[in-house]
């Protein structure tokens, strides 16, 4: 494992995201800030390439690379006037050679200024194997810039003895999964952390109950007896051949302990071929705990090594606590950030202030408002895309209270709003927490679930690119989003009303350029009404309080 690496606190000072949070102790610097890369006085070419999924298939002969030209003053190489104009007046060309063993095994062409640029890939000349392959990119703007980029690429052979298998989709985010000789089909993960000692070991039941509430995946969370050593398998394998029969999938918490992987790497290799295995979950808020920097990267190496299958995904509680470090344990990251009924400013637990150097409350850097999550999710992605990472970012919307920090539960509107808020910002997966919770809200979640796991949502979320921040007129603290299928000529337009006050004015959602709507077509949320004239969609009667609407569109071709 290594040494524990020293954080800013003096010996038996406590902390959190690095900060003391006792009244016993003084506020100091935690350090651990995200270092941002100096801002270019001229643009840069952020020259990128990464495969489509996360892992081929040696069964599967055509694959895809996504190639980024993109214009940014922090990253990549730069670009002089004389070799390329501005790309909304002239757009320059790049001829580029896709490279792989010293040979140009592709030639393809991108405009600067694009990114996801999709070029299909003949996988024949990659036998399965374990390892990975070195991809590289190479283009040449004028006479002398030359840019090159390089990935690596997995085409692994086919695991005849699992029973599922999954790989992240790089170009919208989204999780797939093959179970058996079932065709790959995309999913979106809504369900609820569940402690194993306050629900599922009351009964095996328990799955079919929760199950038929509409939520496909289960996250158990190992309390009592799942924390034994050596693990009860006696006492789980009923919980894990019922989840396969009733079509459940993991997110399967492996308990993580930095300083022993015995537990883990047992239960890895006894679950990585069971059918209902869908991703591993490393790690939770192990930037608060101030574990290891490295403790996370280690993990992912070692689960990596046992099962390159499934993805594997983290936690993370903090706002700017050594991101980098810890977020290269998952290749999904969830925040967790809980802004419901907190005081965001005076820690009531320990009587301290929070601010950025010092206190807990809760709440990591955050204001007490909804926009708390999606400035983490935003944040969290900017983040990536300088890292040169291609995650993806779920959420973890809180569906408890009347404890520690937070004075209530949320109302069901609050958790509607929280849930449709993250997705608008690009969460590609719910995971509340946690079950059991208020009857109204149960109520309230199962409602989503129907929603949110069906087809029609997910070949949206999943399936076609999103537009973000959309304008809204007659009204602010409105959140509005669209997923666009130019090829189906179909829209998936969110409107998220951040504010508990009714907005009595007409509201207009102006739709990104070239998108017209003739209609619509279905309310999968909300009960607000709306019209639609070409490039805007016009909510008549203004909108409620927390009022979400979620609607398929029509659009013209």
């Amino acid at each position: 494992m290594g040494e524990t690496p020293d954080f800013n606190n003096a010996p038996g000072v406590d902390i959190w995201c690095g900060k003391a949070y006792r009244e016993s102790n003084s506020s100091f610097d935690p350090g651990g800030r995200f270092e941002e890369p100096a801002v270019s006085s001229f643009p840069l070419l952020n020259f990128r390439v990464r495969p489509r999924m996360s892992i081929y298939l040696d069964n599967e002969s055509n694959g895809s690379l996504l190639i980024d030209a993109g214009i940014s003053y922090q990253v990549g190489q730069p670009l002089t006037s004389r070799n390329y104009s501005d790309p909304a007046l002239n757009p320059t060309l790049l001829k580029v050679d896709v490279i792989y063993d010293g040979g140009i095994v592709k030639t393809t062409s991108v405009f600067v200024g694009t990114t996801n640029n999709e070029v299909a890939l003949d996988l024949e000349c990659f036998p399965g194997s374990l390892g990975a392959y070195n991809i590289s990119i190479e283009a040449t703007l004028g006479r002398d810039a030359v840019y090159t980029a390089s990935a690596e690429l997995f085409r692994l052979p086919y695991p005849e003895h699992y029973g599922s298998i999954s790989r992240v989709d790089n170009l919208y985010g989204g999780l797939w999964v093959q179970r058996g000789d079932e065709a790959w089909s995309h999913i979106f993960p809504y369900t609820y952390y569940v402690q194993w000692t306050l629900y599922w070991n009351s009964n095996i039941t328990t799955l079919d109950d929760f199950a038929a509430l509409g939520y496909n995946v289960i996250h158990i969370v190992p309390t009592g007896s799942l924390g034994d050593k050596p693990f009860p398998w006696d006492e789980f394998e009923p919980y894990l051949q019922r989840a396969d029969e009733l079509g459940l999938y993991f997110q399967y918490d492996v308990i993580w302990q930095p300083q022993n992987s015995t537990e883990m790497v047992e239960q890895v290799e006894h679950l990585r071929s069971h059918p209902s295995m869908l991703l591993w979950y490393q790690s939770d808020e192990p930037d608060g705990k101030s574990n290891p920097l490295n403790s996370t990267g280690l993990a992912y190496e070692k689960i990596r090594e046992l099962d390159p299958y499934h993805p594997i995904s983290l936690a993370l509680n903090c706002h700017d606590f050594y991101y980098s470090n810890y977020a290269a344990g998952g290749d999904i990251v969830l925040t967790d950030t809980y802004p419901i009924a907190i005081n965001a400013t005076f820690s009531t637990v320990y009587n301290t202030e929070c601010n950025l150097t010092y206190g807990c409350c809760g709440c990591d850097n955050c204001d007490g408002v909804f926009e708390d999550i999606s400035t983490r999710i935003d944040e969290f992605h900017r983040r990536d895309g300088i890292l040169g990472w291609s995650k993806t970012q779920w959420y973890a919307p809180q569906a408890f209270g009347n404890e520690t920090f937070w004075a209530r539960y949320p109302t069901a509107a609050e958790e509607a709003v929280m849930t449709f808020l993250a997705i608008n910002h690009g969460a590609k997966g719910i995971v509340m927490w946690n079950y059991p919770t208020t009857p109204e809200l149960l109520e309230a979640t199962n409602r989503m679930a129907v929603v949110l796991t069906s087809a029609t949502a997910g070949g949206f979320f999943l399936e076609a690119p999103l537009f973000q921040g959309l304008e809204v007129q007659g009204g602010s603290r409105i959140d509005a989003a669209i997923w666009v299928n130019k090829e189906n000529k179909k829209a998936l337009l969110s409107v998220v009303n951040l504010n508990y006050k009714d907005l009595s004015d007409e509201i207009r959602v102006v739709l990104p350029d070239g998108v017209l709507v003739e209609s619509i077509d279905n309310t999968l949320w909300g009960d607000s009404t709306w019209d639609v004239d070409g490039a805007i969609v016009t909510g008549t009667d203004g909108l409620g309080g927390l009022q979400v609407s979620l609607l398929v569109l029509s659009t013209e071709p």
